[in-house]
């Protein structure tokens, strides 16, 4: 029972991902339409696709593999989001990033909320 209930959510995580995804975009698209700034619009789903696509990079490729082998401690958690923030800035594009400094003054500071709730999404929904 416990093999067939893992192959089943194994099979199932890229529909969640997917369906996530879409979840993801569908929030941005509704903060847009509050926007009527086309610039703005773009700046805020960039921002929004680079935190997605970096935290789901991290955990296929670090922490899945640690959380597997029992051996995601704190430090191992440190370094995720170290890494998710990393990769999510460099997905930004420079007119993204110019207006997050304009309008935030930090971009660390306006990733790091973002990057916390997808890891926490992510966690519960997939």
């Amino acid at each position: 029972m416990d093999e067939f209930l893992k192959v089943a959510i194994t099979a199932c995580i890229p529909a969640f991902t997917v369906i996530f995804g879409w979840g993801v975009n569908k929030a941005a698209s509704i903060a847009n339409s509050y926007v009527h700034n086309q610039f703005v619009q773009h700046c805020i789903q960039n921002a929004a696709n680079a935190v997605f696509n970096a935290v789901s990079d991290v955990n296929q490729t670090y922490v899945d593999s640690l959380k597997e082998a029992d051996r995601f401690d704190e430090a191992a958690q440190k370094r995720a989001f170290a890494d998710a923030l990393a990769t999510a800035k460099k997905s930004l594009t420079d007119e993204t990033i110019l207006f997050i400094k304009q309008t935030f003054g930090d971009v660390d500071a306006y990733l790091t909320p973002m990057i916390e709730a997808q890891v926490r999404s992510q966690k519960t929904y997939m």
